[in-house]
């Protein structure tokens, strides 16, 4: 095992090798990002990587559902605003009155959770999920090392190639067919975000599920009594008999009331599905797991990276009370995320290098492919 000088030396040997990226989430982003490493196509093909065609189509069709998935959020958002706000609450707050100051604070808490829903949503779309540096190599392996090694599965092991990128990855990556890249520490790819959910962004994405739950949960009671109002107002009609001319509303008003009762329907509906969401994500959290990882637990019990409940959420979230409701990392808690990967388990090699020292895996792979070129 490395010191850590060593480990401190291989970090900044990848930190040299890493690009500049637009700063996200008061500059979370910047000290993450990383070139995207170039694959080897003939590599990949001749060792049998990327042969499923549909799977293929499946994620190309996913990447383009990339901003269309950011205008339907922001739609959604919009609409939520514009019943809660413009059409009920705000016009209770210019008429005065004894509940003009309910409607306020009503106002400030929506306000609030639509802020930090938005905050949290952009930092996880534009946060660089964590890409493996260009050239990063592992650590070699002795001779024991490579005995016992041998008898485990890829997913367990320290030195980890990726058949479909043709480069090795560190500890805890995953390939995502979408990005068509390796992902420390990937969960998954979520089309809502247009992005990866890994280290660097996870936290981002848990607290976008969490505002958006909350901002949800609070509408649905803020619409309740309209929602209620509606049906009584229909069932009041009815009973009185009133039919034709006498019984039209004007346009406009018949518009509204459309816009909040389907305004409560939408966000009961994500309330409830948000919080299967949440509780999934509390428990692996709580696990130290990602989803990918979960599929893979039974494999390997007792689960190693499970360090106690309180330990495994700072790991995610960091040691400042104060950040763990801001999609923000510190400068700290990148550092600890490097580590937590297993970026400091290698170093960065450059061109011949870095060749030589795949060639023996892609061999390998070549061999034992049934695809494999003559």
């Amino acid at each position: 095992m490395r010191s850590r000088r060593g480990r401190r030396a291989a970090l900044d040997a990848c930190d040299r090798h890493a690009t500049a990226s637009s700063v996200t989430a008061a500059a979370t982003a910047t000290a993450m990002s990383s070139p995207s490493r170039e694959v080897d196509r003939d590599a990949v093909k001749t060792m049998g990587g990327d042969l499923n065609v549909f799977s293929t189509r499946a994620c190309d069709a996913c990447r383009a559902l990339g901003s269309v998935m950011v205008l339907l959020v922001l739609g959604i958002v919009g609409l939520t605003y514009y019943a809660t706000v413009v059409v009920v609450y705000w016009p209770v707050v210019e008429a005065g009155g004894e509940d003009a100051s309910l409607a306020t604070g009503a106002l400030i808490a929506y306000h609030v959770l639509v802020f930090m829903l938005l905050w949290s949503y952009f930092a996880c779309v534009l946060t660089e999920a964590g890409g493996v540096p260009a050239g990063w190599t592992p650590e070699p392996e002795d001779p024991e090392e490579a005995e016992a090694e041998a008898k485990r599965s890829n997913s367990e092991k320290r030195r980890r190639f990726c058949k479909k990128c043709s480069a090795w990855k560190p500890r805890r990556t995953h390939h995502c067919s979408v990005c068509k890249r390796c992902v420390l520490k990937m969960d998954h790819h979520c089309v809502w975000v247009v992005n990866c959910v890994g280290a660097y962004n996870y936290k981002f994405f848990l607290q976008f599920l969490a505002y958006t739950f909350l901002a949800t949960v609070l509408d649905s009671i803020l619409l309740l009594s309209n929602f209620i109002d509606f049906f009584k107002d229909v069932e009041e009609s009815q009973a009185s008999g009133v039919t034709g001319s006498e019984a039209e509303v004007d346009p406009a008003e018949g518009t509204q009331l459309a816009v909040v009762f389907v305004t409560f329907i939408v966000s009961v509906a994500f309330s409830a599905s948000l919080l299967g969401f949440l509780v999934m994500h509390t428990n692996l959290i709580l696990s130290n797991m990602t989803t990918i990882e979960m599929y893979e637990k039974k494999k390997t019990l007792p689960w190693k990276y499970d360090l106690g409940k309180f330990r495994n959420f700072k790991q995610v979230f960091g040691e400042n009370i104060f950040f763990w409701f801001l999609p923000v990392h510190t400068t700290t808690q990148i550092e600890k995320l490097k580590v937590m990967t297993g970026l400091s388990e290698g170093e960065c090699l450059d061109g011949d290098a870095y060749a030589r020292a795949c060639e023996p895996e892609r061999s390998r792979f070549s061999v034992a492919s049934p695809h494999a070129k003559n």
